[in-house]
């Protein structure tokens, strides 16, 4: 379903050490590596998780997948196609900044539904609601929703046009553990191709078919959870552990 084979991606920024006069008249560059020949393959119906300390690439290689950035080297393909060529096949949750706080929830979705020329779709926002629990606020301006909420309005955003294929970024950063178990829940019943990132750790290990962990841009390890747990040689590891002994961050 989706295939990300050698992909790198370097960006230019000003170096450090130079004055401000000479970052303006004689700028000088380094490159930054944020992913460095990155290649694996998400299989149709699995959801893969994506880990990794801050500033590993995982942000990246969404934004690469989505085609909101092209890759330095290397190349992604959904279905065997460009990213570019079928936006219709996936839906994308960059947290809760892709929604509008100033309309109602209704009102984003209605708008959403519009760009991807959903026709029926005051169906498909009714059996949202209700399958995200949303029906209650749905008439309210999203300013006012919980954190909880928002969340819940972008994933149903994500999901307007009912795409074969989820691109999600941290769902359930700073939820509260009830309405982190609901998201969850949704997530794992969807039966939908999710590539997802997150820093929790037990999250990653009840959604994730299939796990990466990314480390300075190069993927160092990939697998299902419970292999990973068993390879590192610690009693009843968890994959808190994994992460740690791969990456030796403390989390």
């Amino acid at each position: 379903m989706i295939q990300i084979e050698n992909v790198t991606k370097a960006f230019k920024v000003r170096h450090p050490n130079n004055s401000w006069f000479r970052n303006l008249f004689f700028p000088r560059y380094t490159l930054l590596k944020a992913l460095d020949h990155v290649s694996f393959d998400i299989k149709k119906g699995e959801i893969f998780g994506l880990l990794g300390p801050n500033g590993a690439g995982k942000t990246t290689l969404i934004n690469i997948l989505c085609g909101l950035l092209q890759p330095t080297r290397g190349g992604v393909l959904i279905d065997g196609e460009n990213p570019e060529k079928m936006k219709q096949r996936f839906g994308v949750m960059l947290g809760t900044t892709m929604i509008y706080y100033r309309l109602t929830g209704y009102d984003n979705l209605k708008y959403f539904a519009k760009l991807y020329n959903v026709d029926n779709y005051k169906e498909r926002i009714d059996e949202l609601a209700k399958f995200l629990g949303l029906k209650p606020f749905l008439k309210e301006y999203v300013e006012n929703y919980s954190i909880g909420m928002k969340s819940k309005l972008a994933l149903a955003r994500a999901m307007i046009h009912d795409p074969p294929i989820l691109f999600l970024d941290e769902p359930t950063l700073g939820l509260d553990p009830n309405i982190s178990i609901e998201v969850r829940k949704e997530i794992k019943g969807m039966g939908k191709t999710i590539l997802l990132t997150t820093h929790y750790m037990e999250e990653a290990d009840i959604l994730s078919d299939r796990i990466g962990i990314l480390d300075k841009g190069s993927l160092i390890k990939i697998g299902k959870p419970g292999i990973l747990k068993n390879n590192i040689g610690k009693k009843n590891a968890s994959l808190l552990d994994v992460f740690i002994q791969l990456t030796g961050e403390k989390k």
